[in-house]
């Protein structure tokens, strides 16, 4: 019976810790990026572009490179300002459904 009991027992012990790496499901990743992280990052890109925008435009008028690829490089962190902009709006409109759902509201 005692042999039953400690079978048992070791059984259940190696299907607790093998279950979660056999199983289908995840964890959620409590340390993961979250949407104020992701935010901040967007923030500092942006501000890279941007300034890489400001030095694109003083080497031109500088002389240092031509009009043509002033224009392609100029047009190229356009879009990209562009779309870091956008990505930072969607991300700062999901803020406030956060704070809602955090305080219990729906």
């Amino acid at each position: 019976m005692l042999v039953l009991f400690g079978i048992l027992l070791t059984l259940a012990t190696v299907i607790l810790v093998l279950a979660p790496l056999v199983g289908r499901f995840g964890a959620p990743l409590a340390d993961g990026p979250d949407l104020v992280t992701r935010l901040r990052d967007l923030y500092a890109l942006r501000d890279v572009v941007y300034e890489t925008l400001r030095d694109l435009e003083f080497d031109f008028h500088a002389g240092k490179i031509g009009e043509a690829d002033y224009r392609e490089l100029s047009d190229r962190y356009r879009r990209e300002a562009l779309q870091v902009v956008k990505r930072i709006d969607a991300l700062e409109s999901e803020l406030p459904r956060l704070r809602d759902r955090a305080k219990g509201r729906p």
